[in-house]
């Protein structure tokens, strides 16, 4: 599979995209949270706030620009929690399909007529997000913090969201959280001035309980710069959902 099409289709199975603005956030939808006011009560109300589904399905159209190649198309997301990660990219037809579990990805290349077998620590290189896991994939699709939140973070309450701030010798890691959703605002992850990925999350929505992000957006900084948004059209809480994955026998192993 050519690689921006991979990249597309490996990163809007992980996150999901688009600029966010503070006055975006959702601090008048749930005016009786509880407000935290240090990082010992800040984790304990994120824990009692963790996202509630056993399906989630998502529709909407991805736009992806590495400064040399420019890609739209249509992505369709099935998500059973824990569990299965699936996902559709088409352009008139299906162009790649792709199935993640704990372990691993398999992607169709529908347009080469051939398929992939990809391990998460692929993944992990490709986003440059060290100890990327499964749950920290599914953190990512529903806005919470990917990696949880270091005992060691500096914890701020600002005037519309919590600022948590983790640094290392090798890494910083900055997240905002909307005071009344729980829900991230941006994460960043940060290696360096020239090396880091940014995912801004706005426009939320509130389906069946669960507030989740309508536009989001990803910058990848390596030190070039890969940039995709995606427009969410819909969102499902389904009671099930199908994730049909076969491998045609006429199909070649990818290279």
């Amino acid at each position: 599979m050519n690689r921006p099409a991979f990249i597309v289709f490996a990163l809007l199975s992980f996150v999901l995209s688009s600029c966010g603005t503070l006055k975006n956030s959702l601090n008048a939808v749930i005016p009786n949270q509880p407000l935290a006011t240090d990082l010992e009560s800040f984790r304990k109300i994120m824990d009692t706030h963790s996202a509630n589904y056993t399906w989630l399905t998502i529709d909407g159209e991805v736009d992806y620009d590495d400064g040399s190649s420019e890609i739209t198309a249509g992505i369709s997301i099935r998500n059973r929690k824990d569990s299965i990660i699936w996902a559709s990219a088409n352009k008139m037809i299906e162009a790649a399909r792709i199935l993640i579990n704990k372990d691993s990805a398999m992607v169709l290349n529908r347009l080469q007529r051939n398929y992939s077998v990809v391990s998460v620590v692929d993944f992990d290189k490709m986003l440059g997000l060290p100890n990327l896991n499964f749950q920290s994939v599914q953190n990512l699709l529903t806005a919470k913090p990917p990696f949880g939140i270091d005992n060691n973070s500096r914890f701020q309450v600002l005037k519309e969201f919590y600022r948590i701030e983790n640094q290392t010798s090798v890494y910083k890691e900055i997240i905002e959280v909307d005071k009344s959703t729980l829900r991230v605002l941006q994460y960043k992850y940060e290696k360096n001035a020239h090396d880091y990925v940014l995912v801004k999350y706005s426009n939320f929505k509130e389906n069946k309980g669960e507030y989740l992000p309508n536009l989001i957006d990803i910058e990848i900084h390596s030190p070039d710069k890969i940039h995709i948004t995606l427009n969410v059209s819909g969102y499902g809480l389904p009671k099930n959902a199908d994730v049909p994955f076969e491998i045609p026998a006429s199909y070649t192993k990818a290279q």
